[in-house]
């Protein structure tokens, strides 16, 4: 290679370098400067980078660790992506290929929330389950190290460990820190739940959606038909990640025909469509669904796919909002980017990891307390960030406030009424009567 190339080579490097580091620290920020920059397009970057490159080398106060800023571009990468999209260091790839398989050992369902670690939703009688952890709990700290340090993978890789091994957590719950640790083991998805409600409506809670769980679905909706019901409930609150061909089964036990999901690439090319089959409808008595924040995922399909195709009635709050694909990209000193290449979404191509799902019946849960993370304050206006993720709380983040600051948490609520189940039922039995009120 020439003189000439190596030096291009090396130029071009550190502007992707300088571009991903100042990317992945400025990505969320609302700067009109930050706009005004990313307005120019590459050649003006290119030389202001080039700049950034030459100061760090000769006025930084240190020798700077290139290999550090290395990594940290390339982190600074993905940053700016999504959750799910990283950059792998040779021994995670390793890692990553050996546990890509492996099984959960704490039982919770992993989001993101303003940047914190945050749990969608926690699996019934699961190590996290008996442990405390609850859904909605913003996780600080995995084992000493901050949530907002780390991306999805990061935190999911502290999680995954040998069962009897402990782990502890520091949640954020109810204006307070507390420490929590989680003695690992296997974890068993529950059958689903059954049973007779009033005016022969068939109620079945279907939890978490992962490999086989739509053939125990199937089996509790055939017995609530053998049963006598007249009408069918099906929960979906607290059914969270899961597997797409599980949701596909669901949502197909009760659609005879039309689309049930479909997976989108760049710009919204349709990668595959996925319709359903007049074989493997088990149903076609009236339904409704009841969705909440702690609903994501496989889940996400079944709900929109009966909501859009007018199978029946959606109730709750808008859903969380997950479902991609990654690929891994091997690079040649070993590491990789994880990548997310496509997007599980709607019939009509709603994205669920940016819109999520909306009830056609809406009803706040009352129990559900709102998300609090320990930046919030009260008062304040949403940051544009806190908007577009589905379920976050309408607070804008503050750096002055601190979970050692917060006040004592209040007494533990009484059980209240389950207004959602208590709607699904209304909807079913006196459609007209619950239009009206929506009205």
């Amino acid at each position: 290679m020439s003189i000439r190339s190596k030096l291009t080579l090396i130029t071009v490097s550190a502007f992707v370098a300088i571009f991903a580091v100042v990317g992945g620290m400025l990505s969320n920020s609302n700067s009109p400067l930050v706009r005004a920059i990313a307005q120019q397009g590459p050649y003006p970057n290119h030389r202001v980078f080039e700049e950034v490159v030459r100061h760090i080398q000769q006025d930084y106060v240190e020798k700077p660790d290139l290999e550090k800023v290395r990594i940290g571009a390339m982190r600074g990468l993905t940053d700016g992506l999504d959750p799910w999209s990283a950059y792998l260091l040779p021994v995670q790839v390793k890692e990553y290929q050996a546990n890509k398989n492996s099984a959960d050992m704490t039982g919770i369902v992993l989001g993101l929330m303003s940047g914190y670690g945050y749990a969608i939703t926690i699996v019934p009688g699961s190590p996290a389950d008996k442990a405390g952890i609850r859904a909605g709990d913003v996780i600080e700290y995995i084992d000493g190290h901050a949530t907002r340090d780390l991306d999805l993978y990061d935190m999911r890789s502290l999680l995954t460990g040998t069962a009897g091994s402990n782990i502890e957590l520091s949640i954020f719950r109810n204006g307070r820190s507390e420490k929590i640790k989680i003695s690992r083991g296997l974890v068993a998805i529950p059958a689903p739940e059954s049973r007779s409600l009033e005016q022969q409506i068939g109620y079945i809670k279907a939890p978490v959606l992962t490999s086989g769980q739509s053939e125990a679905v199937a089996t509790a909706i055939r017995n609530a038909v053998k049963k006598g019901a007249q009408k069918i409930i099906l929960d979906l609150r607290g059914s969270a990640g899961g597997d797409l061909k599980e949701g596909l089964a669901v949502a197909n036990f009760f659609l005879k025909s039309g689309t049930i999901s479909k997976t989108l690439g760049r710009g919204g090319k349709v990668l595959a469509s996925y319709d359903a089959k007049p074989d493997q409808l088990i149903t076609d008595l009236p339904v409704a669904v009841i969705i909440d924040r702690t609903t994501a995922g496989a889940a996400e399909i079944v709900a929109a796919s009966i909501l859009e195709n007018q199978r029946g009635d959606v109730v709750g709050e808008r859903t969380f909002g997950v479902g991609s694909e990654q690929e891994l990209f091997p690079l040649g000193d070993g590491s990789a980017f994880l990548l997310t290449t496509a997007r599980y979404a709607s019939p009509s191509g709603k994205i669920f990891m940016t819109e999520g799902v909306t009830p056609n019946n809406e009803v706040k849960q009352s129990e559900l307390a709102e998300v609090v993370t320990p930046e919030d304050t009260d008062g304040d206006q949403p940051t544009p960030q806190q908007k577009e993720k589905p379920g976050t709380p309408a607070t804008t983040p503050s750096p002055n406030t601190s979970p050692s600051a917060a006040s004592t948490p209040p007494a533990a609520p009484k059980a209240a009424e389950d207004f959602m189940l208590k709607k699904a039922i209304e909807v079913l039995t006196n459609p007209a009567k619950a239009k009206k009120k929506a009205a």
